[in-house]
């Protein structure tokens, strides 16, 4: 049965040794760069970045809405800075998505519903940077590590399963606060669904993205983040 539950990390331990390698992984490649010639500092460049934040999310498709479900996000990535505005950064990051009804007995509400999905997910973003603000858009694949469904009367997870794999589009703004710490806020929308419809449904939708993006279930989610740029101390021979 469902429980007033705002941020689950119940699931978090299996993904701990993943997230170990790629922590230990990352940060050798990144110090055993190639050296920077002289002149050339800051361009084609690569910077570590640390993030963490809070991700809201939603199902689209599902009987609810709104961006009730609070989940948590972090990870490690790679920043390549082609030029004073142009960068792109690959990055791997623990976030979860989901959905949640909270029961309003007050209102003679007694319905809950909660979807707590962990993903182990890689975003690719290209970023144009204006003065100290950030523009990004990218795609992102992640992996579905496992997931905890329920609603007032039962536990039904496994019962409907969720496809391995969600892949995404983002689009973000974001400020660098100085050379190291930057904030962003993004939006990331499934664009293949997550989990199809139970059952067919014999309706026809006039609007080409009713029928594209009625198929079934679908992440939306807003990321708020807090970041930290690590660069590489450059040696000149």
């Amino acid at each position: 049965m469902v429980k007033t539950i705002y941020l689950d990390f119940n699931y978090l331990y299996p993904v701990l040794k993943t997230l170990l390698v790629i922590a230990l992984f990352i940060p050798f490649s990144f110090f055993g760069q190639e050296k920077l010639p002289a002149g050339k500092a800051g361009k084609n460049a690569f910077n570590l970045l640390l993030t963490a934040g809070v991700s809201p999310s939603q199902v689209h498709g599902d009987a609810y809405s709104g961006y009730n479900k609070l989940g948590g996000m972090g990870g490690i990535g790679i920043e390549s800075i082609f030029s004073e505005k142009a960068s792109m950064n690959l990055s791997f990051i623990f976030v979860q998505k989901g959905a949640q009804k909270n029961p309003k007995p007050d209102k003679g509400d007694l319905t809950a519903y909660y979807l707590n999905l962990n993903y182990l997910e890689f975003p690719l973003l290209v970023t144009y940077t204006q003065k100290k603000f950030l523009f990004d858009i990218g795609v992102s694949a992640a992996y579905l590590i496992n997931y905890y469904e329920a609603d007032q009367n039962m536990v039904f997870t496994g019962m409907y399963p969720f496809q391995k794999f969600d892949y995404s589009v983002k689009i973000g703004l974001g400020y660098n606060i100085n050379k190291k710490w930057f904030v962003n806020f993004r939006t990331s929308n499934s664009f293949i669904t997550t989990r199809p419809n139970r059952t067919k449904q014999a309706i026809y939708y006039n609007n080409i993205l009713a029928r594209t993006f009625n198929k079934g279930y679908y992440n939306n989610i807003l990321e708020f983040t807090l970041g930290y740029r690590i660069k590489p101390t450059k040696k000149h021979d």
